[in-house]
């Protein structure tokens, strides 16, 4: 679950965290459809465009279509997971960059995000998440580079 913050106003019109952060082409892939248009909601308020599919095995037809600065996944999905299609992922050199987002179990973090941290993505987000903690990870994993 991704939290609004507290001012409605400020989520509509949320501004990127700081000037560096530029327009990203992001891919977003949960299956959770109210999670997803929200936080495609904030992710285009904050200057972002995004693409967004409801599981591992659409968002990674959609990567082979395109060109994205950054993939935000969910980790517990039907069909593919995102640890597998993390791993499908890094099957490319460099690999893309990722944030994971997971908080469906009692073993989000105990075992999926640091799996997936393992696995390489640049940061992990436990749900709930509040939108400007989500726009903050987006700045922090553009401003560094993809993995190698």
């Amino acid at each position: 679950m991704l939290v609004r913050p507290s001012k409605a106003p400020t989520l509509l019109g949320a501004k990127p965290v700081s000037n560096r952060l530029h327009m990203a082409k992001i891919l977003l892939i949960d299956d959770d459809e109210a999670l997803r248009n929200v936080t495609v909601e904030i992710l285009n308020s904050a200057g972002h465009v995004v693409d967004d599919a409801p599981d591992g095995n659409s968002g990674l037809a959609l990567y082979a279509t395109g060109r994205y600065d950054l993939i935000i996944t969910d980790i517990a999905m039907p069909d593919m997971d995102g640890l597998e299609l993390i791993t499908n992922l890094a099957r490319n050199s460099p690999m893309p960059r990722i944030i994971a987002m997971s908080g469906d179990s009692q073993f989000s973090e105990s075992v999926y995000l640091p799996t997936a941290r393992h696995l390489g993505v640049q940061a992990t987000l436990s749900k709930p998440i509040r939108a400007e903690t989500l726009l903050k990870a987006v700045e922090k994993v553009l401003g560094g580079p993809a993995s190698e």
